[in-house]
Formats: structure tokens, sequence, C-alpha cells
């Protein structure tokens, strides 16, 4: 998987990992400083069904999402949904994504993250 990821320049050029969720669905990722707490990026089709391969396109339209079930600060969770509500993402269930062009999404999930990972700093 290392070799796909060197292999994929958006990836490298956008300081983004790879993600494999299982059942042959790779996903572009990108962390946050909170555990169990990351973006996945993929393309869409036509439809904005998501494909079971990465973004190999600045210009492909993309889902990105953020997975809140895992996170087990209840004071915390409900910053992030904060922020992200702030930010215009929506929410199914548990699930907050949104659709963009990859290159301006991704400019999006890094402000998000930046905002997110400030809940990580202790107040001195």
């Amino acid at each position: 998987m290392r070799k796909l990821l060197e292999d994929n320049k958006l990836a490298t050029d956008n300081d983004l990992d790879m993600y494999y969720s299982g059942g042959g669905c790779y996903h572009l990722s990108y962390d946050t400083n909170i555990e169990n707490l990351f973006w996945l990026i993929n393309d869409v089709d036509e439809t904005n069904e998501p494909s079971f391969d990465f973004p190999t396109d600045e210009n492909q339209r993309c889902i990105f999402g953020l997975d809140c079930s895992n996170l087990e600060d209840t004071a915390k969770t409900e910053q992030i949904i904060e922020i992200l509500e702030n930010n215009q993402i929506v929410q199914y269930k548990d699930q907050w994504f949104f659709y963009d062009f990859f290159t301006t999404g991704v400019k999006l999930i890094k402000k998000v993250t930046e905002e997110i990972n400030l809940l990580t700093r202790e107040v001195s």
C-alpha cells in the first residue's frame, strides 16, 4: 500500500495518507490530533456515489467524510460538532461529510482540522 501512496501525486503533494477500510475500498486520509478521528476522501460519480478508490485528479468531485462515532469525550465531541456545523459540513448519523472538488475540499478539511486540533492544546 505504501507504493500506491508514493505513486499518488495528489496524496504526496497535499500531505495525505492512504487508508484501507476493507472490502476493496481505498481512501485518501487526513488525520486530526484526536485519536480515531480522521478524514476519508474518495472521488464520486455523477450520482455522488463514492468509488472504491482514491482520487487521481485535482479537479475530480469528491466526498470528504469524518466519522465521529468513536469519540469518547462528550464535551470535546460537542465542540467538534460545532466546528463542523460552522463550516457547513452536513451530518448523517455520526458521519459528517461534504462534496467538493478535490483541491477546494482539501483546503476546507485542513482548515477544519486546524480548528479541531486547537481543542487538544492545553491551556497554560
